[in-house]
């Protein structure tokens, strides 16, 4: 089904776009940026959920973003889905992931595995077009996108705010250094995916359990940004 048309004022739900202020064509990212740094992201949340797929360790925070068994649909495949129907600008996927390790950062025994990350990812490019970008659709968008119901994403959000201090402000330092650590590694990331359409589209993900990584705990190299050296 195709988008539909962005609307000329600001509902909560009622509406499936906002529209605060004319977006600035120059404040986009370049086409190469975006095919180059949005692989990235596929290929280091696959690489963490793979580390993480025995943990046993759970933590309660993030019960709500836990599904009962993993999805069918792969990381890589969800992401580019996100990218093809969420119409955000190439910003808020570097935003989600500052928001990402923020959040495992913040809260011990929180991680990143198969059984969350989809709805992680869903509910940090929500908050990241809400805080980042001037026209973003609500959450019932969001929710079809992400093939959960609009009632759950609001409960993921509403978690999500919780679990990050509800700071969502990513200083202009902040993001040209998880940029910069995109970029660096993207010449390296043969395997990631490819820019385009998912293989199939995602199912509705049961109901949660418990689950959880925190990106800056890879032993062999530093997946995570929040692990950067800041100096």
């Amino acid at each position: 089904a195709s988008a539909p048309l962005p609307g000329k004022s600001c509902g909560l739900d009622s509406q499936l776009m906002c529209n605060q202020t004319q977006k600035d064509d120059n404040d986009m990212p370049s086409e190469e940026d975006f095919s180059s740094f949005v692989p990235v992201i596929a290929s280091v949340l696959n690489h963490i959920t793979t580390r993480n797929q025995e943990i046993t360790c759970t933590s309660e925070k993030l019960k709500v973003f836990h599904s009962l068994k993993v999805p069918p649909i792969g990381t890589s495949d969800y992401l580019n889905r996100i990218v093809k129907y969420a119409y955000c600008s190439g910003e808020c996927f570097i935003f989600a992931l500052i928001y990402l390790d923020r959040l495992i950062t913040a809260n011990k025994n929180c991680h990143i595995t198969p059984y969350n990350v989809h709805r992680l990812l869903i509910t940090s490019v929500l908050l990241a077009a809400k805080a980042r970008d001037d026209t973003y659709y609500s959450n019932a968008y969001y929710s079809a996108i992400g093939g959960i119901s609009n009632a759950e994403i609001n409960k993921l959000e509403g978690t999500f705010l919780v679990l990050v201090d509800f700071n969502l402000f990513v200083s202009p330092e902040t993001y040209d250094q998880y940029k910069t650590y995109l970029m660096q590694h993207s010449s390296s990331t043969r395997d990631a995916p490819a820019m385009g359409p998912p293989s199939k589209a995602p199912q509705a993900c049961p109901s949660s359990s418990t689950g959880a990584t925190a990106m800056d705990e890879d032993d062999n190299a530093q997946t995570g940004v929040g692990a950067m050296n800041t100096s």
